[in-house]
């Protein structure tokens, strides 16, 4: 009898746990408001930006990153995007690096980052996504390759979707063909020097694909 019962609260709390998952929103879902709005969605170095903020003012932004998530966590989130939050002027994303670093093969990160675009096209139409390569990590150094392999994959895939565009965050951390100091203790994760080239590399390619007015309004 014990057992059943253990057997049933253990059934119950994976039902009550892939409910959970199937009901969840991306994170910081409270709309910003203005036409003047970023959302930055991805994994966990998205989610330590934590000078967002400030390293991206003018522009107003929803730091939408998921702690240590891969593409598998993201999609089920952006599925339950609702029309009360809003569209964001564009998406900066930011994937790919968890999976290839839990050895998921590029092809299947290709797969599933066609059907976050498939999403895109149906819940955020002509939203402008702005994907930022895989960067390098001293902690990773062993992925570097796998990483390089994605960057340019994805660079021939966004040439055929519409309303994407790519922002090699690669080249700037490298210092005389070695990584710069941008990164934290971990290895893995950005610094405020690391961010800070980010976001200047972000500000440069939203003046690229963005239309003039746009930029002039948002980001004088």
């Amino acid at each position: 009898m014990a057992l059943l019962v253990f057997a049933m609260i253990i059934v119950g709390w994976r039902l009550y746990g892939r409910y959970r998952e199937s009901t969840a929103s991306l994170p910081d879902s409270m709309s910003v408001a203005g036409n003047c709005t970023l959302w930055f969605v991805g994994s966990s170095s998205i989610h330590r930006w934590t000078s967002l903020d400030r390293d991206m003012t003018p522009w107003a932004v929803e730091n939408r990153g998921i702690n240590g998530a891969m593409l598998t966590d993201i999609l089920p989130r952006f599925t339950n995007i609702k029309a009360k939050e809003g569209r964001p002027r564009a998406l900066i994303l930011y994937v790919g690096e968890n999976d290839i670093a839990n050895d998921v093969p590029v092809r299947t990160v290709m797969r599933q980052l066609a059907s976050l675009f498939d999403l895109r096209d149906r819940l955020l139409p002509d939203v402008p996504v702005l994907l930022l390569s895989a960067k390098p990590s001293p902690g990773r150094l062993g992925f570097l390759g796998e990483q390089r392999i994605f960057n340019a994959a994805a660079q021939q895939f966004l040439l055929h979707m519409r309303a994407a565009h790519y922002a090699d965050i690669t080249t700037p951390l490298f210092v005389g063909g070695a990584m710069g100091d941008n990164y934290q203790p971990d290895g893995v994760h950005m610094n405020a020097r690391g961010y800070r080239i980010w976001a200047e590399v972000v500000r440069k390619r939203l003046r690229d694909i963005l239309p003039p007015d746009v930029t002039r309004a948002c980001a004088p």
